[in-house]
């Protein structure tokens, strides 16, 4: 196994930093390389607006994009500075040069319990989930939403907290951070409806729980980052190979226990991988705990990005 330590990469004003997540490199601002976008999902215990962020990774400015409530993940779209937000329970689109909402809200559950956590861009819509609020009802789902039809499909309701997704060759690789396993099932979308379960991973026998992930370059491994919420002195962020759960690759990040989600990114001709943390739940606030890490990699080319999701779908 090959071990890295990353290290702290931008740290955000203290309300950023309670909850961030979901980081994806913007291909459609500046050189379609050198910015990140992510989530800061609440500003602070109680609170309910987020924001949407813009970092450019070569001068560390962050532009912050307030949103009226709790962003769980974005995708860019295929209009440019627009992009599809999970917020609270609704899909809309957010524009980034006009600063504001641009669409309807599309509810996908009136559920009070739940909002929308961690999703992605695929091809003919969306793979997202819902979290329980307080993280321990199994009321939460997994949704499809078929962009041409207009139409959101429950793939799974029996969810606590969805978080990470990859979906490859007709299989979804999945993260439920409750049931603390990596995932993976079978997937038809003409029904739509998944198969049986596969554990990847299993984590029930630690502190961790696993948070976000993203695909490897190699397409046959993700990097799943965990959330421990022990007063650890380090978090950590693991490689595994899809076909058995080996551990081939781990980074640790200093001073920041509660890891939330990785990203590929090239700074100065690398391959590298750049982490959000958390503060959530934590006092006093470590040094690095809520900044965005960043650490090298065993890569040498960066993986294929999402699709982008058709925004007129939403209009």
């Amino acid at each position: 196994m090959t071990r890295f330590e990353a290290r702290p990469f931008f740290t955000p004003e203290v309300p950023l930093r309670y909850l961030p997540e979901g980081p994806r490199v913007l291909r459609h601002e500046g050189d379609g390389s050198r910015y990140l976008g992510w989530v800061a999902i609440q500003h602070g215990p109680g609170e309910t607006p987020g924001s949407v962020n813009v970092l450019h990774l070569g001068t560390g400015e962050n532009d912050s994009h307030p949103l009226p409530g709790r962003p769980g993940f974005f995708a860019e779209t295929d209009q440019p500075g627009v992009l599809v937000v999970g917020m609270e329970r609704d899909l809309v689109l957010y524009d980034l040069h006009r600063r504001q909402l641009v669409s309807k809200r599309l509810r996908v559950t009136d559920d009070p319990r739940v909002i929308i956590n961690e999703g992605l861009a695929v091809a003919g819509g969306l793979l997202f989930g819902t979290k329980h609020t307080s993280f321990s009802e199994p009321v939460a789902s997994l949704y499809w939403f078929d962009a041409a039809a207009g139409q959101f499909h429950t793939l799974d309701a029996a969810q606590v907290c969805a978080n990470g997704k990859f979906l490859r060759d007709g299989r979804l690789v999945d993260i439920d951070s409750f049931k603390k396993t990596l995932d993976e099932y079978p997937i038809d979308f003409t029904v739509p409806r998944l198969g049986e379960r596969r554990i990847v991973a299993d984590f029930r026998e630690t502190p961790l729980f696993p948070d976000g992930l993203r695909p490897c370059p190699d397409g046959e491994s993700v990097v799943v980052a965990f959330y421990n919420p022990q007063p650890e002195p380090a978090g950590v962020a693991r490689q595994f190979r899809i076909a058995d759960g080996e551990v081939l690759a781990e980074w640790t990040l200093p001073g920041s226990p509660r890891v939330t989600c990785p990203e590929f990114v090239k700074l100065d001709g690398k391959v590298c991988l750049v982490f959000t943390t958390a503060i959530e739940g934590m006092d006093p606030v470590s040094t690095h705990a809520g900044s965005l890490f960043v650490a090298e990699t065993p890569f040498d080319t960066m993986p294929p990005a999402p699709p982008l999701f058709p925004a007129g779908a939403l209009l």
